[in-house]
């Protein structure tokens, strides 16, 4: 059954509220993994970038704790010399260190005054962020070689500035290589969320044009199967709406034919009924007229009588034509539910109707009765319109103070919200205190329920001025 809820522009705090959220959230799809895949780079590249500065962090360290080994060695297998050059032996040591890379020697006396310092090899430097980044802290490891004076020693020194320039330019290599390399993936990744996400604009304009009129949208299902299954949907989506637009349309000749149909017969029933009876009032009240004139008082009140039968007649035929034009046909619940099934009975024969109505309803009054007959009248063409059921069952009764009557049907479409139409019957069944529920399990339920008029008198409702209701019919 279609119950489709009325659309509502959004309001100013609604339109503040969107507009103030957070960047991420008003971003489209592909804004948003296009985002997330800069953030993905960015994360990449600064990992690789961590990496290679640990590696070369550690290479140095690994080479100054060699070369630092290495002087110790040396110095501890150096031969002591003989006691005519120990004079010249510190300086000899020292000097033994001169333009080595990583290692300087410092050579201190009994009072700790520096006698003798080798110079470090020369070469091109870092910059100072890495080789403050880099460099490790290392003590200075002291020696008291033999053949040196009382309280002389020898103190090596790890510099890292030239092994940090050779690891700086194997720095840059990597972060080069590192940068392409996340370059190019992110780039590869996205040519494919553009090419992939394409399709997404494509069904997008067809929702567009389907909102815009254009019911004649078909989408190719082609792709990957994501996609050519939201295309499927589409389509179908899309033959649904052509279908029910059309049956639409052939329930709105048929409700057409069928109010010109009983306007023509209203129109007959003048015609064939009233005009005759006016013309034989206005033959009576000339014959009348006649027989006053001619003094024949004896024939007068038999053409009286004629002219109040004709009256009587009249007054019976335009009663009869107004019940017929109000909202429902009958005398009673039961006639008027039953008039439904006959209307609907003539438009959709493949359904099968069913009545249960308690004779008690026939005596309604006129409030009711019209309340009850425009839910059932608006429940029953739903269903047929939209639910495409093969069966409903209209179903009236009576009991604990109540008035119940529930229309089901096995239909199997529909979006269970409530249209304007009903939305205008809840209001009229909330004026005489009753209410609507609409279920749906095996097929759709509407239940209209409202107080027995002749078990509580209500009172009369308050006047209100209402719009006029739109109908879903």
């Amino acid at each position: 059954m279609g119950y489709f809820p009325d659309r509502r522009r959004n309001s100013p705090f609604q339109t503040r509220f969107f507009t103030s959220r957070p960047l991420t959230a008003r971003l489209g799809l592909l804004g948003r993994l296009l985002l997330a895949l800069a953030v993905a780079a960015m994360i990449g590249f600064t990992a690789g970038s961590g990496l290679a500065a640990w590696q070369a962090t550690r290479s140095i360290r690994v080479e100054l704790t060699a070369a630092l080994a290495n002087a110790q060695a040396d110095i501890a297998a150096t031969p002591p010399p003989a006691a005519a050059s120990t004079a010249s032996w510190p300086a000899e040591l020292c000097d033994s260190f001169d333009g080595n890379r990583h290692i300087q020697a410092r050579i201190t006396d009994q009072a700790g005054r520096v006698r003798h310092r080798s110079r470090l090899a020369t070469g091109p430097r870092p910059p100072a962020w890495f080789l403050r980044t880099t460099a490790p802290a290392m003590a200075p490891i002291t020696l008291s070689p033999t053949g040196f004076p009382a309280g002389w020693q020898v103190h090596l020194q790890a510099d890292a500035t030239n092994e940090a320039a050779e690891r700086w330019g194997e720095f840059r290599v990597q972060i080069a290589t590192i940068t392409l390399v996340v370059l190019l993936i992110a780039g590869s990744c996205c040519v494919i969320v553009v090419r992939g996400l394409r399709p997404l604009a494509t069904l997008s304009q067809a929702y567009a044009r389907i909102a815009a009129g254009d019911e004649m949208v078909n989408l190719p299902e082609t792709g990957p199967a994501d996609i050519a299954g939201q295309a499927a949907s589409f389509n179908r989506m899309a033959c649904a709406l052509r279908t029910a637009t059309a049956q639409n349309r052939h329930l709105q000749d048929q409700i057409a034919r069928v109010a010109e149909e009983e306007r023509a017969e209203i129109a007959r029933d003048l015609h064939d009924e009233v005009g005759p009876l006016l013309f034989g009032i206005t033959t009576f009240v000339a014959t009348l007229a006649r027989s006053a004139t001619e003094g024949r008082h004896d024939a007068i009140p038999a053409q009286i009588r004629a002219i109040q039968d004709a009256t009587s007649s009249i007054q019976r035929t335009l009663r009869a034509i107004l019940k017929r034009l109000h909202t429902a046909p009958g005398s009673g619940l039961p006639e008027s539910l039953n008039g439904i099934i006959l209307f609907w009975n003539n438009i959709e024969p493949n359904i099968i109707f069913t009545l249960s109505c308690d004779p008690m309803l026939a005596t309604l009054d006129d409030g009711t009765r019209a309340a009850l007959f425009h839910v059932a009248q608006e429940a029953v063409c739903n269903a047929a319109r939209h639910g495409h059921p093969s069966h409903i069952a209209l179903e009236a009764t009576r009991g604990e103070g109540r008035i119940i009557l529930s229309i089901r049907d096995n239909g199997i479409a529909g979006t269970g919200t409530p249209g304007l139409g009903l939305a205008g019957m809840r209001r009229r069944l909330a004026d005489l205190g009753g209410h609507l529920v609409i279920t749906h399990e095996h097929g759709w339920t509407v239940t209209a329920t409202l107080p027995d008029p002749n078990a509580h008198p209500m009172p009369p409702p308050t006047p209100r001025t209402m719009a006029p209701e739109a109908h879903d019919a």
